[in-house]
């Protein structure tokens, strides 16, 4: 593993291990840092993960009327000496892991589903 790498996970045990009472418990901590972002939403999470070389991964994972986890991503790896990029598409469930990757030359594209972010005071703005 990548000492960044470690270091974010280290960071993520911590805060899980000192977090407050909230009133509406969460499964992450919300983590924006330089190349990484992870974004609890509810019971479900959201996490994105940029690469220096150009990879990135984006996957949310989301808890089904049964209690099962649902886990959706993607990773894009840029091969630039090459012009192509290699994506694999995955998810996962109780009904086990399906992965389908693509390799070509054409832009990559990210998962439709991407949750957009405000902030507190955004929100507070929009409504009035």
């Amino acid at each position: 593993m990548s000492r960044d790498f470690c270091a974010l996970l280290a960071i993520l045990i911590f805060s899980l291990a000192n977090a407050a009472p909230q009133t509406s418990p969460t499964i992450v901590p919300q983590i924006r840092t330089n190349g990484f972002q992870l974004e609890p939403l509810n019971q479900e999470y959201f996490l994105r993960i940029e690469h220096p070389g150009g990879t990135i991964r984006q996957e949310s994972v989301s808890q089904n009327e049964a209690g099962h986890l649902q886990v959706k991503g993607v990773i894009n790896q840029p091969f630039e000496d090459q012009g192509a990029n290699l994506i694999v598409t995955y998810a996962a469930g109780p009904n086990g892991y399906v992965a389908k990757y693509s390799y070509g030359k054409k832009p990559p594209t990210l998962p439709p589903d991407t949750p957009l972010f405000l902030s507190p005071t955004a929100l507070k703005t929009t409504a009035g």
